[in-house]
């Protein structure tokens, strides 16, 4: 696939966010990886860490375009949202331009505090995120990955669903997640990738 679509200063921008232990580093690594395998464009990424340690919020920033100057994305200007947990989602949604696409897993990770009933945790975050102007596709990526045989490929799921909005080559895609994944865990992700395209198809 040409890079057209990127023609006239076009920039897609994609945030990823969910917290630590669920693979957003690895997702975004397969995002920009494929973006630069494809050739010809200029890919930024960024990453904030809430806190370094597992269960902390984290988020990545990646920006796709002919030409990319800042590499964190601005307030209000992701056109694409891709949240392995929902109220990180929802958290970040306002980030959403209007119209962006946003991908949101189904996995509730409930902070202790939230359990304890010392603060609410929105359960409803998927449904909430689904009433605003934007293009929501809810995906159920333990559920899934669990079907294709690993739980630790959720992450792939995801960004097969993202895979369907971008203009890359599946072959592509294939290629950037042999990047980033060990080698015997090839398969397993490949097969995640391509069931999280007939979901976000």
């Amino acid at each position: 696939m040409s890079t057209d679509h990127y023609h006239g200063g076009v920039v897609d921008d994609i945030m990823v966010v969910g917290v630590g232990g669920q693979g957003v580093i690895v997702a975004a690594a397969v995002i920009a990886d494929t973006a630069m395998l494809h050739g010809g464009l200029d890919v930024k990424l960024s990453e904030t860490r809430g806190m370094s340690q597992r269960g902390g919020s984290v988020n990545s920033h990646i920006r796709i375009g002919e030409t990319v100057v800042a590499p964190s994305i601005s307030p209000g200007e992701v056109d694409y949202l891709l949240a392995f947990e929902s109220a990180e989602g929802l958290r970040t949604a306002p980030s959403l331009v209007p119209g962006g696409v946003a991908i949101i897993n189904t996995q509730q990770i409930v902070p202790p505090l939230a359990s304890q009933g010392d603060m609410s945790y929105p359960f409803d975050a998927a449904e909430r995120m689904a009433l605003g102007d934007r293009r929501v596709t809810v995906v159920d990526g333990n559920g899934i990955a669990l079907e294709v045989g690993e739980l630790k490929v959720a992450g792939i799921v995801l960004v097969g669903a993202l895979s369907t909005h971008l203009p890359f080559d599946v072959e592509t895609w294939q290629a950037a997640i042999v990047r980033n994944v060990p080698p015997k865990w090839k398969d397993l992700n490949f097969a995640a990738f391509a069931a999280g395209r007939e979901v976000g198809a």
